[in-house]
């Protein structure tokens, strides 16, 4: 899911089922079910500032917890309309038929005995060669949202939006519309935004409340980050080649004070709309400021489009805060060079690396900057739209997905191709364990990364200094020493692929396809399940060199992969200061820290009366 609620109480009941240990566990296992979390990070690259033309859509998808996996699924076109339901609340939506064959990553499993669709479907692209992303969570003001609620209920969420949209836009231009259509007819349940490209250009639409919305399209040689919080400002609302929006938005902007024309100047939609909470100023425009100078050049940092924030000088000067991080930074940038693959997958594992708000080398949890990349991410994906292959014999291998489950800092992108069937699939890519096991991509990068989590005792808080007698056991105090070797490899891999793997499968399929379909299909099926294969060793290699290293005496198991996981997100989960729990630490059960004490070889501490 993108971004938001995860059903943690059936997660956690499964978890229990599955692993009578954890039974022990399930005080904390139901602290988990946190508000939805402010998460998630989304680039969008237009084709002019691309290495090939091509066009990128990116996302890091984070919840607020460790252990909701995306599977990948791969649904027919229908011949006929069909009636969707959401699993999220109540939304239900008659969808036109005939639909369109896509390739998305659910959460939720279609369960026709049940009457529930898939849903939570993080991203996806359809037979018409259309990419959806969503969402990034944002978030109203009170004032709009007291003129203009969200339909909680009964309105569009997240948990429905890709799947919604992919059965039928032909165009990324009409997944907007037909968004659009649907806050305004049904309201929004939530705050959100939507990325959407097709072979031609990206999308991306904020809403303005419970049914008011815009869409803008990036320019051609521009890129656009969005970190939590709306990002749109002044736009010329009658043009209507870039920019689309909800019938009357300007009259309802006024009519409800959220906009005086008499001041001169144009509607801005940030100013109207959005809420700008004090802790923005760490949370959210620290991770655009960083992307922005990635993509943009050093002196994207310090542009700035608009009047001055209203509160951030004061708030820069009380946390020490860099300048540069206004909610009036540019909405679109043109890129200072051409961008790679690889350099938007990077963007999803930043962590300011290397710098002294890069927490995981600094191993300091208090670090008040967020980073893109935290241990809550579900995946990243990166949708990589291919022109020059549209239409022809290879449009087959004109969209990709490239995936990497879990954190991506810790991670392998592996590709999709477009030309999946869902019988192609391995079954580490379709896995749908809500616990750890020993197949899925995701799990077996969950148990790199617990190997790597910084919980050193002086960070963990009073009740594990109290009870665990050799905290500095405690793993991914190593991170500086470990990640490097872990990234390099990954790297490296991903590397072999693109530079070597891909090109030679692809001349194959081209060749394939002059004459039989089905070699061709052969060939991607092979290829898909020889480069999670690859994934998937890799990941094994990568956690066994890292318990070695740490002098554990194993590979974590499944129980001891699960309670690391979840203390870990106590203490690094980077949730914005108004939606951390306070009395988090005080709730972390007595048998599980002993738990964790045995599984470290530490005999925990008598308590005291």
């Amino acid at each position: 899911m993108a971004c938001g609620c995860r059903r943690p109480q059936a997660r956690a009941a499964a978890a229990a089922t599955a692993f009578p240990a954890l039974l022990l566990a399930l005080p904390l296992l139901a602290l988990l079910g946190f508000p939805c979390a402010r998460a998630c990070t989304s680039v969008i690259v237009g084709p002019g500032a691309t290495v090939d033309g091509d066009i990128f859509i990116a996302r890091s998808d984070d919840g607020e917890d460790t252990t909701t996996s995306n599977n990948v699924s791969v649904y027919p076109a229908r011949n006929g309309p069909a009636v969707f339901k959401a699993n999220g609340n109540n939304f239900n939506i008659k969808l036109p038929g005939p639909g369109l064959t896509y390739l998305a990553l659910p959460i939720i499993s279609a369960d026709p005995s049940q009457g529930r669709n898939a849903s939570s479907e993080a991203s996806g692209i359809n037979s018409a060669g259309v990419a959806i992303s969503a969402t990034e969570s944002i978030y109203n003001s009170k004032a709009a949202l007291a003129a203009d609620p969200y339909v909680g209920d009964t309105g569009m969420v997240e948990d429905a939006i890709p799947s919604v949209l992919l059965p039928q836009a032909r165009s990324a231009r009409e997944a907007m519309e037909i968004l659009g259509r649907i806050v305004e007819e049904k309201g929004a349940g939530e705050g959100f935004g939507v990325l959407a490209a097709d072979y031609e250009e990206a999308w991306y639409i904020e809403t303005a409340g419970g049914h008011h919305w815009m869409a803008l399209r990036v320019p051609h040689d521009s890129f656009f980050v969005s970190a939590n919080q709306g990002r749109f400002q002044e736009a010329n609302l009658s043009d209507a080649a870039n920019v689309l929006h909800s019938p009357g938005l300007e009259k309802f902007a006024i009519r409800a004070g959220l906009y005086n024309p008499a001041q001169g100047h144009p509607l801005n939609f940030f100013d109207a709309f959005m809420d700008n909470g004090r802790a923005q100023a760490t949370y959210s425009y620290p991770r655009v400021r960083e992307l922005q100078q990635r993509f943009g050049g050093k002196a994207a940092g310090t542009q700035l489009v608009s009047t001055a924030a209203r509160w951030a000088t004061e708030a820069e000067g009380e946390l020490g805060v860099e300048h540069g991080t206004s909610p009036h930074r540019p909405v679109f940038m043109p890129a200072s060079h051409k961008v790679s693959l690889a350099e938007v997958q990077a963007s999803l594992r930043n962590h300011f690396d290397g710098s002294e708000h890069d927490a995981y080398r600094r191993r300091d949890p208090q670090e008040p900057f967020r980073p893109v990349a935290v241990l809550r991410s579900g995946n990243g994906h990166v949708s990589q739209l291919r022109p020059a292959l549209a239409g022809g014999q290879l449009d087959a291998l004109s969209a990709i997905n490239w995936v990497a489950w879990a954190m991506p800092a810790l991670s392998p992108f592996v590709p999709l191709y477009k030309g999946l069937t869902h019988d192609m699939l391995p079954k580490e890519l379709t896995s749908t364990a809500v616990e750890p096991d020993d197949v899925s991509l995701f799990w077996k990068a969950r148990r790199l990364q617990a190997s790597f989590i910084p919980l050193s005792a002086s960070l963990m808080g009073s009740i594990l200094l109290d009870e665990i007698a050799a905290p500095e056991a405690l793993v991914f105090q190593d991170w500086p020493k470990l990640a490097p070797n872990a990234t390099a490899a990954i790297l490296a891999w991903e590397h072999d692929v693109q530079a070597r793997q891909q090109p030679r499968f692809e001349r194959r399929y081209a060749a394939a396809g002059r004459g039989s379909g089905r070699a061709a299909a052969r060939l991607l099926a092979a290829y898909t399940r020889r480069v999670v294969r690859q994934a998937a060793d890799l990941l094994e290699q990568l956690t066994a060199q890292a318990a070695e290293h740490l002098g554990l005496p194993g590979v974590l198991d499944d129980a001891e992969v699960q309670h690391l996981l979840d203390v870990a997100l106590s203490t690094y989960g980077f949730m914005p200061p108004e939606d951390k729990d306070k009395d988090l630490q005080a709730r972390v059960s007595r048998p599980r820290v002993a738990a964790l004490s045995k599984f470290l070889g530490a005999a925990p501490a008598v308590a005291s009366a």
